[in-house]
C-alpha cells in the first residue's frame, strides 16, 4: 500500500512538468506576439513648436507689444504625425488670435507638414509684462509645450542691478525707436560713475555729479557706478522716464530684473535671455 502511493506522487509530479512545458512555449509566444501587435499599432507622435518647448521652458524678450508662434505637426519632412493633433492653447495676460480671430485652440489635420500660427498681444501698460504660454494636445496623445514672452515697451526706460556685497551698481539705459539725450545725475556720498566708460568719458561737469550722453535708437547702454557702502541694494525694476535718472533712484528695492541683451533690438525682435 505503501509502494503504492510513492507511485501515484512520482507520476502526479511527471504530469506536472510534461503540463508547464507546454504551457511555457505557449506563454512565450504569446508575450512575443503581443510586444510586436503594441509596436505596429503605437504611432510616432510629432507636435513641436518654433519658439515652445516640452522640456525647459525658453524664455524671450520681445520689443515691442506682438509676436508670432508656430505648433507644428512635424520634425521634418520625413517625420510627420500620422494622426490629427486636437490642442488647446492659453495665456493668463494678452490676447490670442490665429488669422486675426480669437482662438483657444483648434487641429492640424495629419499626412503632410502644416502649423498653426498663433498670436500673442499685450496691450498692458506695465513697462515689462512676462507672459506664459501652454499649448497641450488631447487627441491622439497629450503632450504640453510651453515658452514664457517678456514684453517690453519701445519706451524711453532703464533698471538697475545691484545686490548687497557688491562693489558696484549697473545701471541700464534703453531707447526705444529714437536717439536720445540723457542726463545722469548721483549722489557722490553714495556712488561714484566708472568714468572710463565709453558713453560717459568726457562728459561730466566739473563736480563731477552728472553726465549728459547722447544715446542711438534701439540700443542698450551699461554705466557702473562704485558703491561707497556694500551693504546697500540698489536694485530698481524697469522704469519709465522722461530723460533724466537720479541715482540712487526712488524705485530702489523694486524687483531685482536679469540684464538685459546689450544688442540692440527693434520692435517684435526675439531674443534669448
Amino acid at each position: 500500500m505503501k509502494k503504492k502511493k510513492i507511485t501515484v506522487a512520482v507520476i502526479s509530479v511527471v504530469s506536472f512538468f510534461a503540463l508547464m512545458l507546454g504551457i511555457v512555449p505557449s506563454l512565450a509566444k504569446y508575450v512575443t506576439e503581443h510586444g510586436k501587435q503594441s509596436e505596429v499599432v503605437s504611432d510616432n507622435f510629432y507636435f513641436t513648436s518654433d519658439y515652445l518647448s516640452e522640456s525647459a521652458i525658453p524664455e524671450y524678450k520681445i520689443c515691442g507689444s506682438e509676436v508670432e508662434f508656430e505648433i507644428r505637426n512635424y520634425i521634418d519632412s520625413y517625420r510627420v504625425n500620422a494622426s490629427d493633433i486636437v490642442y488647446t492653447v492659453t495665456a493668463l495676460d494678452g490676447t490670442l488670435t490665429q488669422g486675426g480671430e480669437p482662438t483657444s485652440g483648434g487641429t492640424i489635420n495629419r499626412g503632410t507638414e502644416k502649423c498653426a500660427k498663433i498670436k500673442l498681444t499685450y496691450s498692458g501698460e506695465e513697462v515689462e509684462k512676462e507672459i506664459t504660454v501652454t499649448v497641450r494636445s488631447s487627441s491622439p496623445y497629450v503632450k504640453e509645450l510651453k515658452a514664457k514672452f517678456v514684453f517690453i515697451k519701445p519706451v524711453l526706460r532703464y533698471e538697475i542691478t545691484d545686490s548687497v556685497g557688491s562693489y558696484y551698481a549697473e545701471l541700464y539705459i534703453h531707447t526705444a525707436n529714437e536717439a536720445k539725450e540723457v542726463t545722469v545725475k548721483w549722489d557722490t556720498a553714495k556712488l561714484l560713475i566708472d568714468e572710463t566708460n565709453d558713453y560717459v568719458f568726457g562728459k561730466l561737469t566739473a563736480d563731477k555729479k552728472t553726465a549728459s550722453i547722447s544715446i542711438p535708437a534701439h540700443t542698450t547702454v551699461k554705466i557702473a557706478f562704485f558703491k561707497n557702502d556694500i551693504t546697500k541694494d540698489y536694485s530698481c525694476g524697469a522704469t519709465r522716464f522722461d530723460g533724466t535718472i537720479t541715482m540712487p533712484s526712488s524705485s530702489t528695492g523694486s524687483k531685482n530684473l536679469p540684464p538685459p541683451n546689450k544688442h540692440p533690438g527693434g520692435i517684435g525682435q526675439l531674443s534669448w535671455l
